[in-house]
């Protein structure tokens, strides 16, 4: 059996700690999860003073849930009452801290493997950060033990005073994120985690494509497909470009992290030109920015100042930007280091940040073909819904506008098999090619006026989140 301490009232975070989320999932759950993933079915979780509102969030499997009714004296009590809750001829009992939603399935089995005995009946991790020691596997020679327990450190102080009673396991690295079985106890706490998930889904990602690829990306990733980036700057079709005119104010200057070829720096730049505002564009790809400048020249646009370079620019202090307003549009994704990336953008900004994001990636149009050419599903992106969440773990005041955006269309056939193709990194006229165009054919359609897209496509979410730089409404 297990038993999950939840009852504590995270003052350190601010309160509701065991209900904040991580990737969309209350704390609580992920750790309830992982016990479930490590086969333990009977499980008391010990509740307190938020106890109605974890009850609401929490998808239950069937866990025995009592409520602490002195929860403010500390863990032990909370210890107590999920011991006083075990059934009379229980043997042994697990006892997992709910505000360690990373706890190792690996460690779970660990303990559980190495047992208790009448000689040593309590056993517990020991993590290559050396930093915490649980959950703790409690046998019933130790049940006495917790009433040795007191305030909030449970049976911490226990353990340390009878080390001739403890089996320690150790857990390898490997086995365990980051070395350890980190705590969730404030807000940085939470902060830190969230953009650890997002860095593994980034790496996960990019060690999926470094395992299959078949050709590399180039030193320009974009140039053989700028054309497909591109947008007149004077179109009014477009309800996501009309959401972000209506931020324009007179005079102000813009920075768009990301710009690729401009298609929403160049009509905001013809936007601000009237008042002499203007855009400051960062763009890595030479690629892109050679379209950009080569369609506002087109155009008659010259407010529009270009950065070569990934964001945060090396090299140049961020003050030095002076933006009214800064954004991303269809950026982030598969930035590792979000958390430093967010920060930058907040630092170069003085009135308000703005994101565009998807539900999903925009690449995430090939993910239908991931399975017939490489045999396994496409390892998602982070993308609005995980950013939405960092930023408010950051403590920004998120406002999000949902827009909807018809899905892309293409020319041709080959113009939507040859962008397809590069998402896959499948090389022309390999077995995976082959592989490729026969699924293809299962999805590919054309519509009434000759576009060409995938059967089944509809409108794709996208969310425009705004906030105060810094924290704030």
């Amino acid at each position: 059996m297990a038993v999950v301490l939840a009852a504590g009232a995270g003052s350190r975070f601010g309160g509701r700690k065991l209900s904040a989320t991580i990737e969309g999932r209350p704390v609580l759950q992920h750790v309830l999860d992982r016990v479930s993933e490590a086969g333990i079915e009977r499980v008391i979780v010990v509740l307190g003073d938020d106890a109605r509102e974890l009850q609401a969030a929490i998808a239950w499997r069937g866990e025995t849930r009592v409520v602490n009714p002195e929860p403010a004296r500390g863990l032990s009590s909370s210890l107590r009452s999920g011991m006083a809750a075990l059934p009379a001829d229980a043997e042994a009992a697990l006892i997992v801290l709910g505000d360690q939603p990373r706890v190792p399935v690996t460690a779970i089995h660990a303990v559980l493997d190495a047992g208790v005995d009448a000689e040593r009946p309590i056993a517990v991790p020991v993590y290559a950060d050396d930093r915490g020691r649980n959950p703790v596997l409690l046998g019933r020679a130790a049940f006495a033990l917790i009433e040795a327990a007191d305030g909030d450190r449970g049976l911490g102080p226990v353990i340390a005073e009878h080390p001739e009673l403890v089996r320690e396991v150790a857990i390898p690295e490997s086995a365990a994120a980051g070395g350890g079985n980190p705590d969730i106890d404030t807000r940085a706490d939470h902060v830190r985690l969230l953009t650890q998930a997002w860095a593994a889904r980034v790496t996960a990602n990019q060690e999926q494509v470094a395992r299959v690829r078949e050709v590399p990306d180039g030193s320009d990733f974009y140039a053989p497909v700028t054309g497909l980036f591109r947008a007149d700057p004077t179109r009014t079709d477009e309800p996501v470009l009309d959401a972000l005119l209506a931020h324009v104010r007179a005079g102000e200057t813009w920075l768009d992290i990301g710009a690729g070829a401009g298609r929403y720096a160049l009509p905001i730049a013809r936007a601000l030109a009237p008042s002499g505002g203007r855009v400051v564009a960062v763009e890595p790809s030479a690629g892109m920015l050679a379209a950009l400048r080569e369609t506002a020249a087109d155009h008659g646009i010259d407010n529009i100042e270009v950065i070569e370079a990934r964001w945060p620019p090396p090299h140049i202090e961020l003050s030095n930007f002076e933006a009214d307003v800064s954004l991303i549009a269809h950026v982030g994704y598969d930035i590792e280091a979000i958390g430093p990336f967010v920060a930058a953008m907040d630092g170069a900004t003085r009135r308000r940040c703005m994101a565009m994001l998807m539900e999903r990636q925009p690449s995430s149009i090939a993910d239908v073909c991931w399975p017939s050419v490489w045999g396994e599903e496409r390892v998602a992106l982070p993308a609005l819904p995980e950013f939405v969440e960092l930023l408010r773990a950051m403590g920004r005041e998120v406002e999000v506008l949902r827009i909807s955006r018809e899905p892309r269309r293409f020319g041709s056939r080959d113009e939507l098999a040859g962008f397809l193709r590069r998402q896959l990194w499948v090389a022309e006229g390999s077995a995976a090619d082959i592989r490729f165009r026969d699924a293809l054919e299962g999805v590919i359609e054309v519509d009434a006026d000759g576009r060409v897209g995938l059967r089944g496509q509809r409108p794709l979410p996208i969310g425009l989140a705004t906030w105060t730089p810094g924290g704030g409404a």
